[in-house]
């Protein structure tokens, strides 16, 4: 079955959103919904295109059929966006986080699932050429047993650009719900594996261009036993990304070193412990090996393979799996480690969803 997609939203993820859609042969787009009804309706003619565009999703539902809506827009609108798809018997794709507050995501993934609809999450991430890899690495085996992880993203991202978007500028937490809240997902998705504990700290440099914190801690301690430190900004001393994702397992090391590509192993040679020098670098060590990963765009191909998930499961081929339920976990640990450097104390996450009202059955 085509899916007939309504898209609200056309800033800068927006754009790339219209383009998977358009290119996708399960979907197409009968109407795009921009609050600045003359821009979304300039940027639609220079596609060549004449599909129609409308202020609101309302006025889109009152003009056209359709069977899903992707949603495009700042954090604080999806609930209301969501509740009237839904109201009109829509499937959703929404972008992360749902909501930052955790009662509206709750409420969202109640009624969709009342209304036998389908509620995903925008982690578009999880379907880059890398994290595939590296998720079937882990799942697989191949190095063996996963001992511990470092997850490292230190970028300055300066909010004023004109090809980023503004919203974060202003909103609580900005690093976390808009950034780390998709590392925070990429591991418990990579190591399928759900977070019992964490203890994390977030704070402001004063240069920053952000209102809020946009540095972020956290020691995370997963269900198997295993351990993962994460450190994340948006506010740095320099304009150089740095992006690593360690593994360490019982027989060597998994290591990402850019946020799209560049995988690299090693295997553990145990005698070299017992050999040479007591502190070893780069000669007298297990070589990196590249590799090899499937070529990707970001932000395309693997917003590519979320249309692929949404579209068998709203056609009943298979269950979605990045789904409104599941994205309540990795919100649910977002949040957590907000209230953890609030409070200064470790949060146990089943204590955490059973405060905060998510049914136990969901988080199973």
């Amino acid at each position: 079955m085509s899916i007939k997609i309504i898209q609200v939203g056309l800033g800068v993820r927006g754009v790339q959103w219209a383009e998977v859609i358009k290119k996708h042969p399960d979907t197409e787009v009968v109407a795009y919904v921009r609050s600045r009804v003359a821009l979304a309706q300039k940027q639609v003619a220079e596609w060549g295109d004449s599909t129609p565009c409308f202020a609101t999703l309302e006025e889109a539902f009152s003009s056209v059929k359709a069977d899903a809506v992707v949603l495009v827009t700042p954090p604080e609108v999806h609930f209301e966006e969501v509740k009237t798809a839904i109201s009109h018997g829509c499937h959703v794709i929404c972008e992360k986080p749902l909501s930052e507050n955790l009662e509206e995501c709750i409420e969202m993934v109640r009624l969709a699932d009342n209304a036998g609809l389908q509620l995903m999450a925008g982690m578009n991430f999880r379907y880059l050429s890398v994290t595939q890899v590296y998720r079937k690495m882990v799942q697989e085996k191949v190095l063996g047993t996963p001992g511990y992880g470092h997850f490292t993203y230190i970028r300055n991202r300066n909010g004023n650009r004109k090809d980023l978007n503004k919203y974060p500028l202003s909103m609580k937490q900005p690093m976390l719900l808009e950034q780390s809240v998709h590392h925070l997902d990429l591991m418990r998705y990579c190591y399928a594996d759900d977070v019992i504990s964490v203890s994390a700290d977030t704070w402001r440099p004063m240069w920053s261009t952000y209102d809020d914190d946009c540095c972020v801690s956290a020691l995370l301690h997963f269900r198997n036993g295993f351990r993962a430190n994460y450190i994340g900004t948006w506010t740095s001393g320099c304009n150089r990304l740095q992006y690593e994702w360690r593994t360490d397992f019982s027989e060597g090391t998994l290591r990402q070193c850019h946020q799209f590509e560049q995988l690299y192993s090693s295997t553990m040679i145990p005698e070299l412990s017992m050999t040479g020098p007591n502190f070893k670098y780069s000669s007298d060590v297990e070589p990196w090996t590249q590799v090899d990963i499937p070529y990707c765009i970001a932000f395309i191909d693997d917003t590519y393979g979320l249309i692929n998930e949404f579209s068998d499961a709203v056609n009943g081929r298979k269950p979605l799996i990045t789904s409104g339920r599941d994205h309540l976990k990795t919100l649910g640990l977002t949040l957590a480690c907000i209230e953890s450097s609030l409070s200064g104390n470790r949060i146990e996450m089943y204590d955490f969803y059973k405060r905060n009202g998510i049914p136990s059955r969901w988080i199973d």
